[in-house]
């Protein structure tokens, strides 16, 4: 039978009795279990105890620890209602250890009844389960080789990590390995620094300090418990996917994690580049009296946005225009030119060679550009100069959309 990184099978039965009834048969533990530090965390941090009647009058702060704990990892118990007792541990309990429960001799509940039944329960902490990952789940869309930093609560076998974890890809009917980098852990965490914010949120809830260690020998004992991994060939652009922390991964002593954990991701759009303009249909040319864009599915440096050109047949050109917060910044996405332009007329949309975003990914359809486009004639409401109206030619006449200003003075128009 599987060990479970919960409680033994005695526990598990335990909880699918059916609740006593009091007062035709003796008190018993209901629930016997421990509490997780996360939804998807292997992590214990509590052991619960829950009894089918009243073991203590309610708000008495004289009344005793109904069982003794004995586990590796100091804890301190407490009433949170007169039916159930938790042991709350100093730290999360690290992997690979057991720690047991014992109900006292001769406890009894409010109306004197001997406790019976299940007496006393183990909880095994087990194999390596997934305690936090980074880059989190929900973090921003990550690179099509994207490693990952798995923080367990005790160290995986790596070979085990590698025959039973992988990547599971929308669209992919294949599991995808999972290739563990040794080296990784230490050189990423020092990279990016304590101070920032997801390492920090990640050391914590790993169980681990948030302050990395600067010598080189306690920095890779710190970071025993962490593994670094990567898909074992690059994920598709745009498509939903999952890092799956399998059951079957084991220890070096062979315990294993016991339970499935999946971890979702979206990997990043392809970089490309598109030009808008405002159209009246599909398949009209632009308007010359509204802005134009280029623009890219991730950021460029700032010196490539500026290079950017829009060029007309008769010589004109336009550059960028950024507004005062894209002026600060060393990248950008989207990259405006102001209207109008000169209308009727074709242009081309040029950028500089070999474009790149900030992680290097070249242009996906770079083979487009320089990209012709076309100008259509401006508007024809646009082609009045000064304000004017619509005036009605015969009494009755209604225009629900238009009126002529009641400021002007308009001249007596017959009708013919």
């Amino acid at each position: 039978m599987m060990r479970s990184n919960w409680v033994k099978a005695s526990v598990l039965a335990l909880l699918a009795l059916p609740v006593a009834a009091i007062g035709d048969t003796s008190p018993q533990v209901t629930l016997a279990i421990p509490g997780s530090a996360g939804t998807n965390s292997g992590a214990i941090q509590r052991f619960t105890m829950r009894f089918s009647e009243t073991m203590v009058a309610l708000g008495d702060p004289r009344a005793t620890a109904p069982a003794t704990m004995k586990c590796p990892v100091a804890s301190t118990g407490r009433w949170v209602d007169p039916q159930t007792y938790v042991f709350d541990y100093e730290k999360v309990l690290p992997g690979g250890i057991s720690c047991s429960v014992a109900l006292n001799k001769g406890l009894t509940s409010t109306r004197g009844a001997a406790v019976t039944g299940t007496t006393s329960f183990t909880i095994d902490t087990g194999g390596p389960s997934a305690r936090a990952i980074l880059p989190d789940s929900g973090d921003d869309d990550i690179e099509e080789n994207q490693v990952f930093l798995v923080a367990t609560n005790v160290a995986p076998d790596f070979a085990s990590v590698s025959t039973h974890g992988y990547c599971a890809v929308d669209g992919i009917g294949e599991k995808i390995a999972l290739d563990v980098l040794p080296d990784a852990p230490a050189k990423i965490l020092t990279g990016l620094g304590d101070k920032e914010w997801r390492v920090r949120n990640f050391l914590e809830n790993a169980g681990l300090a948030q302050k990395l260690p600067a010598n080189a020998t306690d920095l890779k004992r710190g970071l025993s418990t962490i593994v670094a991994v990567k898909c074992r060939r690059p994920l598709p652009p745009g498509h939903e996917m999952a890092v799956v922390w399998d059951a079957g991964i084991a220890s070096a002593d062979g315990r294993t994690a016991a339970r499935d954990q999946r971890f979702d991701f979206t990997v990043r759009k392809a970089f490309q580049a598109r030009f808008e303009c405002a159209r009246v249909n599909p398949q009209a040319g632009c308007n010359p009296i509204q802005d134009a864009h280029v623009r890219f599915t991730a950021p460029i440096s700032m010196d490539a946005a500026k290079a950017i050109r829009l060029t007309f047949a008769d010589g004109t050109t336009k550059t960028p225009v950024f507004d005062d917060d894209d002026k600060n910044k060393t990248e950008v996405a989207d990259i405006n030119f102001k209207g109008p332009f000169p209308a009727a007329s074709a242009a081309t949309v040029s950028l500089p060679a070999n474009v790149q975003d900030f992680s290097g990914r070249k242009l996906e359809n770079g083979e487009r550009f320089p990209l012709a486009v076309k100008f259509d004639e401006s508007p024809p409401l646009v082609k009045f100069a000064a304000s004017f109206g619509i005036l009605e030619a015969k009494e009755g006449a209604y225009c629900p959309s238009l009126s002529a200003p009641s400021n002007h003075n308009w001249r007596k128009m017959s009708s013919r």
